[in-house]
């Protein structure tokens, strides 16, 4: 009786908790004690089939900022992208700390780019800033490197990979090799090669972990995700990420040892980020200043880089020729762009930008249709505010959703559908278009990913006509419910012009 009394009590308890934190919440469903709107998320993603269609059926029923509670722990969606601007550029620094928990903050522990917060993140995010920044607008290097990666693929593949014409490769793997390596490059100075068995390893790390990620190892506390409990969990989620960020300390290990014996020599500031890190590293040691700069937050630097670096960039790269295969007709069009621009005569650099706009749209349209991520990272409010109209508390959770936004047929027409026309036709449109994140918070890579996208898409393109192997893949995620959207498994060939 004494039990039952108990569990009665708590539950009220928590229902009330709950009705007066909904008081300074934006509308949602109607959440139970404990398990929050979790059942209702599950209900409707059985029924509508993706975590991106839960959202678009809540956000028509509450409006475009709603709260969904995942569990005790409430969280707010923006879905329109004129709120994320209000609140996340004139107001970023209420918009501006992250919320980092379950296996965001694993290894982290409130450290490096991604998680951290305050003055730490400031500085690593600056210095990482000015030392991308420098490599690609100072020296040139970042064009340089990806261009370098370009050609040395291609002719790589072509001596091994070359069948009845044509260069016939699985796409995942081939674009994974080739930004791992334009990434590994501008971070160590070392490139991949097809039988590279540790970037096997890595990659198949990072993709079992994220594989297994789901949405509560977003909301639960580190501590839990690591508790016995959850063993079994951690066994399928940490512990790729543990082998990835053993692999950065090693590098780092073997590149102080060889600067200390004089087999590698730093000059000009370096060449890669390792090099400017322990330019810093060893520049505050003779400054005599407290600093956060050593070997283990450079390792926990490199961890976030690479990561955010290579899987976000291939992915994307990934869905475009997905799209390149069931639209014929827009690699025609940019096709011919291409050539009326160079004769045939010469690559794409970054300075043709300004004369193609097809491409610049064909670009945007992808990362449009792509939009990697089906749940965005979030933010954490720190003291009460208001957004939209609707009251918003302190210690909530929030995120805008990008993939909402890129879906939303009042601003994008049949948003499914992929037409880069449709940037051509309305200039207004590539504003609303976000991809890299909005705010203090956003990608700190989108310079390099631009890049990327940018050379590889033209010169691909400009070089090769591309066949499916069978029937072009489906413009489907294999992953509705997953943090990454993965894009269809495929393979395709790359048959060489002759202009």
């Amino acid at each position: 009786m004494f039990v039952i009394l108990l569990l009665v009590t708590l539950a009220a308890v928590a229902t009330a908790y709950q009705w007066k934190k909904c008081q300074k919440l934006p509308k949602g469903p109607t959440p139970l004690p404990i398990i929050g709107n979790f059942h209702q998320f599950v209900y409707h993603g059985i029924k509508l089939g993706s975590a991106v269609a839960v959202y678009h059926h809540f956000e028509k029923l509450y409006g475009k900022v709603f709260t969904l509670w995942m569990g005790p722990l409430p969280t707010v969606y923006i879905s329109d992208y004129d709120v994320a601007h209000e609140s996340h550029i004139k107001r970023a620094n209420i918009f501006s700390k992250r919320f980092a928990t379950g296996t965001m903050n694993y290894i982290r522990n409130g450290r490096g780019i991604i998680a951290s917060n305050g003055e730490f993140w400031q500085e690593h995010r600056r210095f990482a800033l000015t030392t991308l920044r420098n490599f690609g607008l100072g020296r040139n290097i970042m064009e340089e490197k990806i261009m370098e990666e370009y050609r040395y693929r291609v002719a790589d593949y072509k001596k091994t990979h070359f069948k009845n014409g044509a260069i016939q490769v699985h796409a995942g793997t081939f674009f994974d090799l080739l930004v791992g390596s334009i990434i590994n490059q501008l971070l160590i100075s070392e490139r991949f090669e097809q039988d590279d068995k540790e970037f096997d390893m890595i990659k198949t790390a990072l993709a079992e972990g994220l594989e297994n990620f789901g949405i509560p190892d977003i909301f639960l506390q580190t501590a839990v995700l690591d508790s016995p409990l959850m063993a079994w969990r951690q066994k399928k989620i940490f512990k790729p990420f543990d082998f990835v960020y053993d692999v950065t300390k090693r590098n780092i290990a073997k590149r102080v040892k060889e600067v200390e014996n004089g087999e590698h020599v730093i000059e000009d500031g370096g060449n890669d980020f390792m090099d400017a890190y322990l330019v810093k590293i060893q520049k505050d040691q003779k400054d005599g200043v407290k600093t956060t700069f050593n070997y283990e937050t450079m390792a926990i630097d490199i961890f976030d880089l690479w990561q955010a670096g290579q899987e976000t960039t291939s992915t994307t790269l990934t869905w475009s020729f997905s799209c390149f295969l069931n639209h014929p007709e827009v690699v025609r069009k940019l096709r011919t762009e291409l050539i009326n621009l160079t004769g045939g005569n010469r690559h794409i650099g970054l300075n043709d930008r300004p004369d193609t706009p097809y491409l610049n749209a064909v670009c945007n349209e992808v990362q449009r249709v792509a939009s990697i991520l089906n749940i965005n990272l979030f933010r954490l409010i720190e003291e009460d505010t208001v957004i939209d109209g609707q009251p918003l508390s302190a210690g909530t959770a929030v995120t805008t959703q990008l993939s909402m936004l890129h879906t939303d047929n009042n601003v994008f027409k049949n948003p499914m559908e992929f037409n880069p026309e449709r940037f051509i036709t309305n200039n207004n449109l590539e504003k609303t278009l976000i991809p890299f994140g909005i705010g203090k918070r956003s990608c700190l890579g989108e310079s390099l990913a631009r890049a990327e996208l940018y050379l590889i898409i033209a010169n691909l393109i400009l070089d090769f006509d591309i066949e499916p192997v069978g029937s072009p893949p489906p413009i489907k995620t294999l992953n509705p419910f997953g943090l990454l959207r993965r894009p269809p498994i495929y393979s395709i060939r790359f048959k060489p012009i002759q202009h």
